[in-house]
């Protein structure tokens, strides 16, 4: 499977207040990992038919609708994630086993979630990039994900990325080369308002068909429930057969299987460590993670 960038789309950034921003920084790494497997151990034994008839996820509350839908893109499947989040470095090996399966093979298009205001954000799209430009942003997606998050070394300068790309095999001229390219640099540039094209506010988050949003923040089961939602998507959007996917496993990024991270406030609640007090909180209402 192949990491395909997309064509940028320039438009006017939201304006975000400086709370919503902090707790997008804070959000992803601050919400617990939880492993209740709701309907997951069911759907990967079962046929596409036979799953989605089971458990078929609802509109409204596993998946939402784009407002603005973007047409001419049944097959197509984008994640738009962070090497800084725990859910995405959970669902990346589940993900593209996931994708291997169907028939015909599928790719996932990453997009790095960005916001305008969040240095960090924009310097790990820059490092997605930078690896893109330089045609392993594939093979080298887990090694990003452990160097970042399992041993917590941020890779949001030149220099230490630079150095981490060295120390892992990679010509470090080159990728400063390419880090540094215009055309890296206007990707980077132009991140923000590719992520607000999809209508995403949460990380990760999966757009099928040009149509449909789903999240661990939306699914039922939350990361553990995210996969099957999408391959339900893809099979409803495509039309082709789904392959249900594997169950995600938590303890794969360092996380109890089982256990529960502190939320935002301090708290460990609801399914992914974080409780929504209410519609304003959920994903609609601007809630960024």
């Amino acid at each position: 499977m192949s990491w395909t960038p997309i064509k940028h789309a320039t438009t006017k950034h939201a304006t975000i207040t400086q709370a919503t921003l902090r707790a997008a920084r804070r959000s992803c790494a601050a919400l617990a990992v939880a492993t209740a497997l709701i309907g997951a151990p069911a759907l990967t034994g079962l046929s596409a038919p036979a799953a989605e008839a089971a458990a078929a996820p609802a509109e409204g509350h596993d998946y939402v609708l784009l407002q603005h839908p973007l047409t001419g893109h049944p097959q197509q499947v984008v994640e738009v994630f962070s090497y800084d989040c725990a859910h995405s470095y959970l669902l990346e090996a589940a993900l593209d086993a996931w994708a291997a399966r169907q028939r015909p093979a599928l790719t996932v298009e990453r997009i790095p979630a960005a916001w305008p205001d969040t240095p960090s954000l924009l310097a790990y799209a820059r490092l997605y990039y930078t690896l893109d430009r330089m045609g392993v942003a594939q093979r080298m997606a887990l090694q990003v994900f452990h160097t970042v998050r399992d041993e917590h070394q941020p890779l949001t300068t030149e220099d230490a990325a630079a150095e981490w790309a060295g120390s892992a095999g990679l010509d470090q001229q080159a990728f400063r080369a390419a880090y540094e390219s215009p055309e890296v640099q206007q990707q980077t540039q132009d991140a923000p308002a590719l992520r607000e094209r999809y209508e995403v506010h949460e990380m990760p988050s999966f757009v099928v068909g040009g149509q449909y949003r789903t999240s661990p923040f939306l699914a039922s089961g939350g990361v553990a429930g995210t996969l099957p939602v999408v391959s339900y998507l893809y099979q409803r959007s495509s039309g082709h057969t789904a392959v249900a996917p594997d169950p995600v496993q938590n303890s794969s990024a360092g996380f109890p299987a089982g256990g529960a991270a502190t939320g935002p406030d301090g708290g460990a609640d609801g399914p992914d460590g974080f409780r929504p007090n209410g519609p304003e909180d959920r994903p609609e209402g601007g809630y960024l993670r």
